[in-house]
């Protein structure tokens, strides 16, 4: 139950990045592609955060995510599965995640900002509840990454993408 509480917790402190994105929505482009890049966006965004962040010996991420690992299929499992832990390291990931965007923003006058940013909060949250469904055998819709995850664990070091698979097809990555 603790773990469902932090993972609500967790996900009060995401909505707060879509807070500046919501207020700026109004201004923001309204080209179609704008979503379907800010989806792209998160997908590499994973890939990127969990291939080289996570899985790079030495740093706090991957000191955090070993624990993940090693508890997998295992009774303290549900311990180790909240994204970012501490809320810092939940902020840490949009302000990470957003600097990137607001830079684009500025320099080219894109106005993706807004949507991308609510696409980022929204996709992270729905991720990251799917992502506890498929380690606790709860119900997952379609699904969706439950066979590629289990993969991620029994396979390292393949399946970096939590259940959408993009990048790891593109990058070579998927078993």
């Amino acid at each position: 139950m603790m773990e469902r509480l932090i993972f609500v917790r967790n996900s009060l402190v995401a909505l707060l990045f879509a807070i500046p994105a919501v207020v700026m929505l109004p201004r923001a482009s309204h080209s179609l592609a704008v979503p379907a890049l800010g989806f792209v966006w998160c997908l590499f965004f994973e890939y990127l955060y969990h291939r080289w962040f996570q899985h790079r010996p030495g740093t706090i991420f991957a000191d955090k995510h070993h624990l993940h690992h090693a508890t997998y299929r295992r009774e303290n499992e549900k311990e180790h599965l909240n994204f970012g832990g501490h809320p810092i390291y939940v902020a840490l990931l949009f302000v990470v995640n957003g600097a990137p965007l607001v830079a684009v923003d500025l320099i080219f006058h894109t106005r993706w900002f807004p949507p991308a940013m609510l696409i980022f909060v929204g996709y992270v949250i729905v991720m990251e509840d799917i992502h506890y469904r498929i380690h606790t055998g709860l119900w997952v819709p379609f699904n969706l990454g439950v066979k590629h995850h289990h993969g991620h664990h029994t396979m390292p070091p393949k399946n970096f993408n939590v259940f959408i698979p993009l990048f790891d097809y593109l990058l070579g990555t998927k078993e």
